[in-house]
Parts: structure tokens; sequence; C-alpha cells
């Protein structure tokens, strides 16, 4: 035994110098480029290649101090760590050299030039599926040398060759609606062997899917919103990459994943976290399983993995103007890294906005337990998380519109989960909804009942937060009941590819409904975008009572009523009640119906039906 381990040593020391004799190369360098007046006077460079650990690396550029080399098992890596507190110029010259021949890399450090505005409550949010949008360029339908191969519009998990190309020539369409801000689904390359439209399984975390574009493309569609006045919103996805990502293929460390014996997914139960009864081991599970087989899970507790991701993440901010985040699964995540992270980030942009998906049935607490300065004692200090994705409004709005008003359900439900914003620091910059990439189309969920949906719109566009619209609910779009695939509510916008019969991107290609559906949407888009008492006024709400609801948005120079009856007849009601938000006006209109109401005293609403009521003195 003694022999054989003595063998195995020698062994490994004859293969480690082996390798290290070996002539080093770099094949990249992270960041692609940094910027030299940021407030972070930290750099990691990530350094790639085939055996740099053999490198000596050494810098002559003034003010530029190589702080510290780390070294890990894998011999293919290096991180180099710069202090750039005295330095101001816009080029470094990094000088790697080995057995007396060296390797010069210039390593650019512009100013950065910020173009940036911050997203808030008086935006208007458009998310766009950028495979099924639009193909405004054919020729990168297929890529040679990536896995996946093929493009087939009839694959609803396939490629079907949307673009950035194709965004960039439909702009008009978003802000002609009123948008103000697009969030697109992540668009960083996913190279696997199929699947990988969706773009939640990224292989790099500098490049954009060649099948989308490049990453100059990405950043002109920041700049060309910019130009309009209008804001980028990037879908990041921190816990988890692709199995195919370059750094699961030949990871820097052996810890660089959270490694089970055997694959071992999470339990998607993040109330764990705030459970004051659960195991550890529930809470590992949650926080260190894999969302999918083939979406390895990050060990963000690891100092250098951590490092490399919080840069990634301020690059592409600077690089493409963005806007805000929208986070991918942030509850699956550590905690702790991601308020470093997020921290981080607001050094160089203190009020940027990010959103976090939660979606967890276990109440508004586990919400806004992750978001900053919230009510919730039990939550860990220094949550960074500006606000969440509102599920608990969306499962409200749902069912007020689709089931029977009573004490506890129906509208009832609304009124419940607003009674819960104070765990919020401010529910205002919360996101909401009424369909997405990962749920049913909302016109499919309300059985196609034209009402309801514009009573639906016009809760989202009258109530707190910042309202999303996912592309095509704004023409009734739908889906199979039940749906076996997520393309089914991921489906291609008719007049996207120069082969589609019809072109609902203009009025012409529309019937009658889906016509009177998108000017309804515009109509409610513009009164919350001129109206600054329906983004940034208060609300007071009143108990719902048999089959209605109200509520006001006020401040000191204006107020809305917004009442919904879900009965299936007219309701007259009698507004005594509402004196102390109404005893200033005497008049109003009503912006759902377009009608002028002379009396308040008593309101006459439509069954199944609701009003937007300015009050006038």
């Amino acid at each position: 035994m003694k022999m054989k381990f003595l063998f195995l040593a020698v062994l490994a020391i004859f293969q480690f110098q082996f390798l290290f004799a070996q002539s080093p190369t770099i094949k990249r360098i992270d960041p692609p480029n940094w910027w030299n007046n940021l407030q972070n006077k930290e750099l990691q460079l990530c350094v790639y290649g085939t055996n740099t650990v053999a490198f000596d690396v050494s810098t002559q550029t003034a003010n530029v101090v190589i702080s510290k080399i780390e070294k890990t098992e894998n011999p293919n890596f290096i991180f180099v760590y710069l202090n750039l507190e005295a330095y101001a110029g816009s080029e470094i010259v990094l000088d790697f050299s080995f057995k007396g021949k060296h390797v010069f890399k210039k390593y650019e450090t512009p100013k950065l030039e910020k173009q940036y505005s911050a997203v808030n409550e008086k935006d208007v949010m458009y998310l766009v599926f950028p495979d099924r949008f639009a193909n405004g360029n054919p020729s990168n339908d297929v890529i040679k040398g990536l896995s996946e191969k093929t493009k087939d519009r009839a694959n609803l998990g396939g490629r079907h060759g949307g673009d950035l190309a194709g965004i960039l020539q439909h702009l008009n369409y978003i802000q002609e609606m009123g948008n103000t801000t697009l969030w697109l689904n992540p668009t960083l390359i996913n190279d696997e062997d199929a699947y990988s439209y969706h773009g939640y399984a990224l292989t790099d975390h500098y490049l954009t899917d060649p099948r989308f574009g490049t990453n100059d493309d990405y950043k002109k569609i920041g700049a060309e919103l910019h130009k309009k006045n209008m804001k980028l919103v990037m879908d990041l996805v921190p816990n988890h990459v692709g199995i195919k990502h370059w750094m699961v293929l030949d990871p820097p460390q052996k810890n660089w994943l959270n490694q089970w014996p055997e694959f071992t997914r999470t339990n998607y139960r993040a109330t764990t976290k705030n459970d004051p009864y659960a195991s550890d081991y529930d809470r590992k599970k949650m926080v260190d399983g894999w969302f999918d087989g083939h979406m390895p899970d990050l060990n963000q507790r690891n100092p250098l993995l951590a490092t490399y991701l919080m840069q990634s993440y301020l690059w592409w901010i600077n690089y493409a103007g963005i806007d805000g985040f929208r986070i991918d699964t942030y509850s699956y995540n550590d905690f702790e890294f991601m308020n470093h992270c997020l921290a981080y980030i607001k050094k160089d942009y203190p009020d940027f906005w990010t959103t976090g998906e939660i979606w967890e049935q276990g109440g508004v607490m586990h919400l806004a337990a992750f978001t900053e300065k919230n009510a919730f004692s039990k939550a860990p200090a220094g949550a960074e998380l500006t606000s969440a994705i509102d599920f608990h409004l969306y499962w409200a709005m749902l069912e007020a519109m689709n089931q029977d008003p009573k004490w506890d359900a129906g509208l009832a439900k609304v009124y419940y989960v607003l009674t819960q914003d104070g765990l919020y620091n401010n529910p205002a910059k919360n996101l909401i909804f009424l369909d997405n990439h990962d749920i049913n189309r909302i016109y499919t969920e309300l059985k196609e009942d034209y009402n309801k949906w514009k009573m639906a719109m016009a809760m989202l566009f009258t109530m707190r937060g910042i309202p999303c619209l996912y592309y095509g609910t704004e023409l009734l779009f739908t889906n199979p009941i039940p749906r076996t695939n997520d393309g089914q509510i991921r489906q291609d916008f008719p007049g996207g590819w120069v082969a589609d019969t019809l072109n609902k991107f203009i009025t012409n290609g529309r019937t009658a409904q889906e016509q009177a559906a998108f000017l309804f949407t515009q109509k409610l888009i513009q009164l919350r975008k001129t109206q600054d008492v329906l983004t940034t006024g208060k609300t007071m709400q009143f108990t719902p009572e048999e089959n209605h609801y109200e509520y006001f948005r006020y401040n000191d120079n204006a107020c809305f009523m917004i009442v919904f009856n879900r009965g299936a007849k007219e309701l007259n009601l009698t507004t005594e009640r509402y004196a102390e938000r109404m005893q200033h006006f005497t008049s109003g209109y009503d912006h759902f119906h377009d009608e002028n109401i002379a009396d308040l005293k008593i309101l006459h609403i439509p069954a199944n039906s609701c009003r937007i009521i300015e009050l006038k003195p």
C-alpha cells in the first residue's frame, strides 16, 4: 500500500512538472475591458488558456498595482487583481512571461460615459421573448459550430429565428403603445444541444448568442431606446448556468459548482429561508440544489466566482447602458452573495432598480423579506433588492376576475394582498403583471372574456407598482389549455417573419377586436403616463362589499376613484361611504367608458365592468 501511494505521488509530481513545462497560452481575459473612472477600484482579471499558471505576471503601466495573484488547482486559470485607486489611463499593458519569453496584452480602460436612467414607478414595461418576436436578420438563424444546428418554427422548443435586429426594427411599435421600458428575456449565448432558445442556461457571461446578434447589437438596442427616452432592463441569471458553460467544462476549482454525490434538484421551497422551523437540510437543498439537470448550480460562496459574477453584471450595465435588472429565480441564490452583489453595483449606480423573481405561494411576507428595508423582522439584515415581481398581486387579480365575489374570495383577494403592503419599504417599486413567459396568457385565463380582460387591464394600469405588459397581451394572445409546452405561451408575433401572411404590428393586420384591444391598452398607458397620481400618488382602499370593490389613487392635486363591479347586474353605488376622499369633488370623468359623470352621489356601474373616475371639483 505504501509503495502504491508513493508511486501515485511521484506520478502526480511528474504530471504537474510536465504540465508546468508546457508553453502557456492565453485564450481569453475576463472582463474583456474595464473603465477607469468607476467607484469600484479593485479589478479581478480572470486569465484563461493552457497552463496559464506557468506565467509570471507584471505591468509597467503607471499607477496600476497588481495587488495579488490567485492560482487554483486548475492550471489553466490565474486570477490577477489590479488596484486602480490612482489610475486614470486608457490602456493597461500586462506582461505575461515564461522562461524569458514575454507575451504583452493590451487591456483597454476607457472613461465611462454613463447612459443610464433608473427605472421607477412612472415607467410602463414591455416584455419581449427575443426568439419569438421578430426575425430581422435571417442570416444568423443557424450558426456553424454551435450545438443546436436547426431553426424550426414548427418546433415549440426549438429556435424560431427571432433576434435583436428584429426587435430594433419594431421599437416604434413598442413606443407607439406608450411603453417606456423594454425587458428582454436573456440574450446571452446558450450553446446547448437542444431547447436553447429560452436563454436561461447561459454558456458565456460576456457573449450575446450569435443567433440573436452581437454584443454591439445589444448595445445598440440600449442606445436606440435612450434616444427615444426609453429604458432597457436586462434579465439576469445568477443562480445557475448551462451544462456546457465553458467554466463547467473546465472549472477553475472543484467547488465552482454546488456538488452533490448524485444529481439533486432544488426543492423549490423559497419559504425555507424565512421558516423558523425549517431544517438545515431543506434550506441547503433549496439554495444548493440544481434547478434542472442541464442547469448546474453556482457556488456563490466561492469568492473568486462571486467577484467574477459581480463584475460581469457591472460590465453589462456600463457597456450597454442597462437601466435595471430583472433577476431570475432570485430566492434560489445565496442571500449574502446577492446583497453583496447589489451593494457593489450601487457604489456606481446608487438608485439602480432591481426586481427579483420570487415565485412563492407562502404569503406576501416571503416576497417582502428579500427586499430592501422591509418590515419583516426575521429577515436577514442588509437586503439590497429594490423590489419583488409581485406574484401575489397577480394571483389576486386573476381570482378577482374569475371567482365570484365572497368575503374571502374574488375581489377580496386584491384587498387582502394590499393590506400587507406595509411589509415592503416601497411597494410602488414592485413589478406587477397579468402574464409573462412562464404562465398562461391572461386572455386564456379569463376564458377569452373581453370584459374581464378590460377590467384586468384597468386594474393593472391604475394599481400601485410598475406595470409590465407581456408581448401580445395587447392583442389578446391566447394559448391551449392544458398547455403541454412553454413554447405555447411564447408564440411568434405574426408579422415578425418575412413569410408571415399576417402582420399584427400594423393596424390592417389585426381583427377589429384586436385593434380595439390595442387602442384600449394604448389609452390606459397614456392615462397612467399623463397622471402622476396613478404612479406616485397614494392609495386608499375600501373593504369589498357584495360584488364591488373600490380604491382611490390621490395626491394633493388630483384624485381617481376606481370601482369594480363583478356582479351580473348594474350596480347603483351610493357614495356617502367614501366621503373622506370625495368630499371636495362634485363631478367626474370616467376614462373606462369615456363618459362625463355630472353627479357623484350615486354611481351607476355596468354589470361585469369598472369605472376609472377622475374626480372633478
